[in-house]
Formats: C-alpha cells, sequence, structure tokens
C-alpha cells in the first residue's frame, strides 16, 4: 500500500471517529400477549394465538449533538424488525428501516379513527384491507420526519419496482381538532402501473370524547376503491376507553360496497391490558351475501 493511500484511509478513519456516538446506552424492553379471534369464515381454524417481542437497542450521542440509535426486535425467536435513527433536534429525525419499519409517510395520516382495540377492516372480511391508503415498503425504507410548530410532516421511499414514495401532512393548530393529508405512489414501474392514494382525515377530542373520520382513495389499474370511515371513541376513565367504527368501500367492477363495522373496548391495569371486540363484514370483497362476523380478546403485557 502506497503513503498516499494510507494517508488517506487514515483520514477517513479520522472522519468516521470524528463522528461516532459516545457514552453509548443499552437497553432491553418486550412484551407478550395471548388472543382469542373467532369468525364465520374460519370456525374450522385455531381461534387462539400468542404474541411475543424482546426489542433490543443501542444509543449515544455523536459529537455534533445528534442522537443515534439502534434497534432490534426479536418476534417470534426471528429478527423481524430493524431499524436505526439519527435525530437531528429541530432538523427532525431520519430513520432507515432494515426491515418492517415503514408508517413514516402516509402511514402518519392514514386512519384517524379512535379505536379502542383495532380498526374495524382488520377483523373480519378476507385478506385485504380494502380503502386503505398503503404507504411503501417497511423494509429497506428510508424516511424522515420533522415538527415545524402545529405542523408534523414525513416523507418515505423505498427502491422496488420504481421507487414507491409516499408523504404525510398533520395539522393540530386548532384547539382539539388535528388534520392531516398524504399522498402515495407504490411500484409506478410495475406492469400493472403500481397504486396511487390520497387520503384526509380528522380528528376531533374533547372531554373523554374522540370523533374521527377519514376519505380515502386507491387508483389501480383496475378495480380502484373510494373509502369513508367514521369512529367514535370515549375514555370512561384513565384505564377504560370503548369505541365504535364503520368503513364503507366503493370497490370498482363490483355491484356492492364492503362494509366494515364494529365495537371494541380496552382496560389497562399498569402495565397489563385487555382488550376485546366484536365486528362485522358485509359484502365481503364487493361480493353480495359475503358476510362475516368476529369476535376477539387479548391480554398482554409489556415488561
Amino acid at each position: 500500500m502506497n503513503k498516499m493511500r494510507k494517508l488517506g484511509l487514515t483520514a477517513l478513519a479520522g472522519s468516521l471517529i470524528a463522528t461516532s456516538a459516545a457514552a453509548g446506552e443499552f437497553g432491553v424492553t418486550g412484551g407478550m400477549a395471548w388472543s382469542w379471534d373467532s369468525k364465520d369464515s374460519d370456525e374450522s381454524g385455531n381461534p387462539m394465538s400468542m404474541g411475543d417481542s424482546v426489542t433490543f437497542s443501542a444509543s449515544g450521542e455523536t459529537d455534533q449533538g445528534w442522537g443515534a440509535t439502534a434497534n432490534w426486535e426479536l418476534d417470534g425467536g426471528n429478527f423481524d424488525d430493524q431499524w436505526l435513527t439519527l435525530d437531528f433536534g429541530d432538523g427532525g429525525v431520519l430513520q432507515y428501516g432494515g426491515q418492517s419499519k415503514g408508517g413514516r409517510g402516509i402511514g402518519m395520516v392514514d386512519n384517524y379513527i379512535p379505536h379502542a382495540d383495532t380498526a374495524v377492516f382488520s377483523k373480519t372480511g378476507d385478506s385485504t384491507d380494502y380503502g386503505v391508503a398503503d404507504g411503501a415498503s417497511g423494509t429497506d425504507n428510508i424516511s424522515h420526519q420533522i415538527t415545524v410548530g402545529d405542523i408534523k410532516i414525513g416523507a418515505e421511499a423505498h427502491k422496488g419496482a420504481g421507487t414507491s414514495t409516499s408523504w404525510g401532512l398533520e395539522y393540530s393548530g386548532f384547539d382539539n381538532l388535528t388534520i392531516g393529508v398524504g399522498q402515495s405512489k407504490l411500484s409506478p414501474n410495475a406492469q400493472d402501473g403500481g397504486t396511487d392514494s390520497e387520503t384526509i382525515g380528522v380528528k376531533y377530542a374533547i372531554g373523554g370524547i374522540t370523533l374521527g373520520y377519514q376519505l380515502t382513495e386507491n387508483d389501480k389499474s383496475s378495480a380502484d376503491e373510494e373509502a369513508v370511515y367514521y369512529g367514535i371513541s370515549f375514555a370512561v376513565n384513565d384505564d377504560l376507553t370503548v369505541s365504535y367504527g364503520r368503513q364503507s368501500v366503493e370497490i370498482q367492477g363490483t355491484a356492492n360496497d364492503e362494509i366494515n363495522s364494529g365495537f371494541s373496548v380496552s382496560y389497562t391495569m399498569g402495565s397489563a391490558s385487555i382488550a376485546a371486540y366484536v365486528a362485522k363484514t358485509k359484502n365481503v370483497g364487493g361480493a353480495s351475501s359475503n358476510d362475516d362476523e368476529g369476535k376477539g380478546i387479548t391480554f398482554s403485557l409489556a415488561f
């Protein structure tokens, strides 16, 4: 190796050391859950399941004052979520999701409907969440979020069949009222042209009551979707919350709208919580007389 190359490598190593994180901290958090979910469409299956998650994190501060964090989540014996963040303070937070870590663009504003358990469109019907605006893939996803006064902005990108992108903007400058808008362009170079989505949502909270309303359009090569989603939740006290939600989706080429609705409740006791729901989907995928009902309960514990 010649002297010039040695000098270049030495300078590069010095620059890396100059921006390294100092006084690192390490942490471990985790959780467990047991669930019973039963619905008409899968009565022959086992309704019970479990969830387990342990997250390892390492963090520190660079010489520039930036906060650097690395995270790895062990779930079901596999590292399924991995992400890196760099916090610039007033300059926002940059994140790289190595696997399964997106939702920092349009995912910020795609569902303003309050729910004590989970969204009504996710519990019954088939595996497709019709009428929901999706963001870029969470694997190898790069994103940035920044808050300026009452405005929060997020954008993300993922390289696949073309570059999938999404953004979201949230404004909370009105008393008790939050407004969000977002757009996404997914797989624009795919053979079918990919999917373009637009969404707008509002959320109003007063006392223990929260109201939400959402409009979403998904433009596809076929079977475009237009959805209206609304709901309400009521915090009876600091521990107990009940909610109701309803979503109607018009799917191009079908004679009927898919309609999802349901009630849910949650109760928190320190690090433990219990959540339950009763939900129904009418005209699954827009098919008439194809209905599904479900109910479930989940016990979870964080540590």
